[in-house]
């Protein structure tokens, strides 16, 4: 398999696990119930840029190419950072859980139409980052699997630049 076909299909995979990782996390707060905080949205916000860059990646070629895929890990980065920061909180703050800065990046519902509540919603978060961190999925605490996806988007981004960095020195 050639470079340049590597490189894309790991692409895909990171743009599909990012649209993944963003249902998971919308499935948690409507379906279970788990109220995201302020580190939670934030995370939310990179994740959706790791996907949106990535996605922008397969319209270009070369070094634009690699660029946006460099810049996506970088992101991916940031987002790791949160997910740790949030990891920290929740093991240092087990016993008195602080309720961290609100935040409301839509404050307004009615820009979405009928769903617009729910909407905004998904990009509110008011709770305590270290309750948030410490609700677990698959046994596993909710902020190790971010930092897991997070560190793994980052790694795979830089996998696929090199590899198309590769194909274009060919």
């Amino acid at each position: 398999m050639s470079p340049a076909r590597l490189s894309g299909l790991i692409a895909v995979l990171v743009a599909s696990a990012a649209a993944g990782a963003f249902v998971l996390v919308l499935w948690l707060q409507f379906a279970r119930g788990y109220e995201p905080c302020s580190l939670c949205v934030y995370q939310r916000l990179t994740n959706i840029a790791v996907l949106l860059i990535v996605v922008m990646g397969f319209f270009w070629t070369g070094a634009a190419r690699r660029g946006l895929w460099m810049l996506a890990s970088v992101y991916a980065l940031a987002g790791a950072a949160l997910a740790g920061w949030q990891w920290h909180l929740s093991a240092i703050a087990s016993h008195t859980p602080e309720t961290c800065t609100a935040v409301d990046i839509f404050r307004s519902g009615r820009s979405f139409g009928p769903w617009g509540k729910e909407a905004a919603s998904v990009f509110s978060g008011q709770g305590s980052c270290a309750a948030a961190g410490a609700r677990t999925l698959a046994g596993w605490p909710v902020t190790h699997w971010s930092l897991v996806f997070f560190l793994t988007c980052a790694v795979l981004l830089w996998l696929a630049q090199w590899l198309s960095g590769r194909q274009d020195r060919r």
